[in-house]
């Protein structure tokens, strides 16, 4: 019995990223269209806990930001410190999630920066918008599953070594 050539395979798994790929794409930007398109109200006397506020959202978001490169980082030195390992699918798998989310997280960082300087620009006066809370939602919830799937990478990548 002969099974599936090595080549047809590669080509499979190859087309399936690409179509995950694109799938998550397009999720991204429906999540993104929704959040840009959502109606929001304005404030003429925006109050002056607004700087405050402001402060704390992008201290925040620069942490998170942080958290999510140093993460990529640890994963890229545990992937090419020892370039003779093969890693299994499984474990290429939660790494590749972890990235995957990682990055996602940091285009919702983004967009929340963007999104904040829009409410500052045309004087929303409150952060309580979802065109501010959703961005920053979505860019915590995507880190803390990076998270998840970077430890179960690592977990694997350190039993693999004993």
């Amino acid at each position: 019995m002969r099974g599936q050539p090595v080549i047809g395979r590669r080509l499979s798994a190859r087309f399936r990223f690409y179509i995950a790929s694109i799938l998550l794409v397009g999720a991204v930007w429906l999540v993104t269209h929704y959040i840009e398109t959502a109606p929001y109200s304005f404030d003429p006397n925006p109050a002056p806990e607004l700087d405050q506020a402001v402060e704390a959202y992008e201290n925040l978001n620069n942490l998170l930001i942080t958290l999510g490169t140093g993460m990529l980082g640890a994963m890229g030195f545990l992937l090419t410190s020892k370039p003779k390992d093969h890693y299994s699918p499984r474990i290429l798998w939660a790494a590749g999630s972890s990235a995957a989310c990682v990055g996602v997280s940091m285009y919702f960082g983004y967009l929340s920066y963007q999104n904040l300087q829009f409410v500052l620009t045309y004087s929303v006066g409150t952060l309580n918008t979802g065109l501010v809370e959703w961005p920053k939602a979505f860019h915590f919830y995507t880190l803390l599953g990076g998270a998840f799937f970077f430890a179960d990478f690592v977990a694997q990548h350190l039993s693999k070594a004993d």
